[in-house]
């Protein structure tokens, strides 16, 4: 078993591995879940297996989030600079698990002192994820045209929205002297 990085509360966060590639299959082989995700429908485990390898030689890392023994979704984070990119996919939809668990992650993101903002996108059509986004404190900043490929809705680019939620600083800045 890889060891937790997090404790949130009743989630525990660490390393995706290949033990989970039957999750990841459960989760990323759904319809509804990959719809709105920038991944084709996996067709078996061995794809998950080869997804996650993938991953772990890519700039996001990939999380896998736990309550218990029980697998119930991943997170994708990617850090550059002060910034960190989120996603989420969860097998809890429509069942709060995104509300539950954004809020604590995104101030456990905020722990490390580099991270000055987290953002994350989704599809224009996306309306549950846009609720948890803006539910956990994120702001909607605009759209981005034709900014990502969904495949399994279409070949061509999609327009999201992106979001975001920042680190307040810890003193006022001063001002300057003219």
């Amino acid at each position: 078993m890889t060891p937790a990085i997090a404790q949130l509360g009743r989630f525990t966060i660490r390393d995706v591995n290949l033990w989970d590639a039957p999750d990841v299959y459960a989760l990323f082989g759904n319809p509804e879940i990959v719809r709105y995700m920038g991944v084709r429908q996996l067709q078996s485990a061995h794809e998950a297996a080869e997804l996650i390898e993938r991953y772990q030689s890519s700039p996001t890392r990939w999380l896998s989030v736990l309550s218990g023994t029980q697998f119930l979704g991943i997170v994708g984070l990617e850090i550059r600079g002060h910034q960190a990119a989120l996603t989420i996919a969860s097998n809890g939809i429509r069942r709060g698990f995104g509300r539950e668990f954004s809020v604590p992650f995104v101030q456990w993101i905020f722990t490390h002192p580099q991270i000055w903002r987290v953002w994350a996108y989704c599809h224009v059509e996306n309306f549950p994820v846009q609720r948890v986004l803006s539910r956990m404190g994120a702001e909607r900043e605009g759209r981005l045209r034709r900014f990502e490929m969904f495949p399994n809705l279409s070949d061509e680019p999609q327009d999201c929205f992106v979001y975001s939620i920042s680190k307040r600083a810890s003193r006022p800045p001063t001002k300057s002297s003219d």
